[in-house]
């Protein structure tokens, strides 16, 4: 569980698991010191770490010797919903069979299936 808490400054906002915490903000564009990661952000950033950490799993799961992995996240607004756009650049020397089974392995990342599938926002009393 995730718990928000308003700061002293414009929109700025403190997330905790309790055990860890961030800081929010709105960007300046829209009023915020831009002093932390924007909420949507924070919705790139959970889905390219999820991808990221998807692929090492795998990789030490199957012995594969895998370096630096960078993974980009954008994340793009419609009217018709939103489209998240991903890239993955794995590190040289890997063989095409392992880059193939690496890159199919992203399919198997917990958030990638949760934004694949409808959400539903319920507030709770």
């Amino acid at each position: 569980m995730i718990v928000a808490k308003s700061k002293e400054e414009k929109f700025l906002t403190e997330i905790s698991d309790g055990e860890h915490s961030i800081m929010i903000d709105a960007p300046k564009s829209h009023g915020g010191k831009g002093a932390g990661l924007s909420p949507f952000a924070l919705l790139e950033a959970s889905l390219a770490s999820c991808l990221n950490i998807t692929l090492r799993v795998y990789a030490q799961a199957h012995g594969i010797e895998l370096g630096p992995v960078e993974t980009t996240v954008s994340v793009t607004r419609g009217d018709s919903g939103s489209t998240f756009e991903y890239s993955v650049k794995l590190p040289e020397g890997l063989t095409p069979e392992q880059t193939k089974r690496l890159r199919a392995a992203l399919k198997g990342c917990p958030v990638h299936h949760l934004f694949k599938n409808p959400v539903n926002i319920v507030e709770k009393d």
